[in-house]
């Protein structure tokens, strides 16, 4: 089994949010088709800006909100709970992960005047202007670098940043995707639905895919 490694890029700096809004913007990086091959995952990664939900995200911002799911989570399928879907027999595993939608001007739906769900973010939010860079390492190993953005108003203000929470918020988040894609894989094999020749897309979720058909 490979091992997750955190590791905090940064030394010792301070942050404290302005509520700007500056990264309720969300980018999606137009070059890329609505399916992202794994070659392509770590270009496509540092390109986008989008906020990743856990199924907790969901229901937390639900019941805050008194919207239903489809509302707000941004995915290329229909949304229907499930992350993993497999096409052309088996050999394409798609990794559809919800997102957070955004209008537009690529502003959160959530955000009028300020964060409307701001006490029950989601983990990605709460993260920011950290951002989590996924790096798979020769021997199997996913690297997790914490790394932030230097532009945020917010940096250079406040207390010292509190490392060890940070670490918790990106363990927990990376643990919660990664037991829903694994449960939701396990599924699809027992199924035989998954090829031994399956190659793993990632989706860029904000367009609508066309009808066709899936493996939920």
């Amino acid at each position: 089994m490979p091992r997750v490694i955190i590791r905090a890029d940064f030394d010792d700096i301070r942050f404290q949010c302005q509520r700007c809004g500056s990264c309720c913007h969300h980018r999606r990086p137009q070059e890329f088709d609505g399916l992202v091959p794994g070659d392509r995952m770590k270009e496509f990664l540092e390109k986008s800006n989008l906020i990743y939900l856990t199924r907790k995200d969901i229901d937390r911002i639900s019941r805050r909100s008194k919207m239903e799911p489809e509302d707000f989570v941004d995915t290329l399928y229909e949304y229907d709970g499930c992350c993993v879907k497999v096409e052309d027999s088996g050999r394409k595993v798609i990794l559809d992960l919800p997102v957070m939608k955004s209008r537009k001007d690529t502003l959160c739906v959530l955000y009028s005047d300020g964060c409307s769900i701001y006490p029950v973010r989601p983990n990605a939010c709460r993260l920011f202007p950290f951002r989590v860079e996924e790096e798979t390492m020769p021997s199997g190993d996913i690297m997790l670098n914490i790394r932030y953005n230097p532009s945020c108003p917010g940096i250079g203000k406040g207390n010292s940043v509190d490392k060890e929470r940070l670490l918790e918020l990106v363990a927990d988040q990376f643990m919660q995707r990664a037991e829903s894609v694994a449960s939701e894989i396990r599924r699809l094999q027992a199924k035989g639905a998954i090829s031994k020749e399956a190659r793993v897309y990632r989706t860029m979720p904000g367009g609508r895919c066309p009808a066709r058909s899936v493996e939920p």
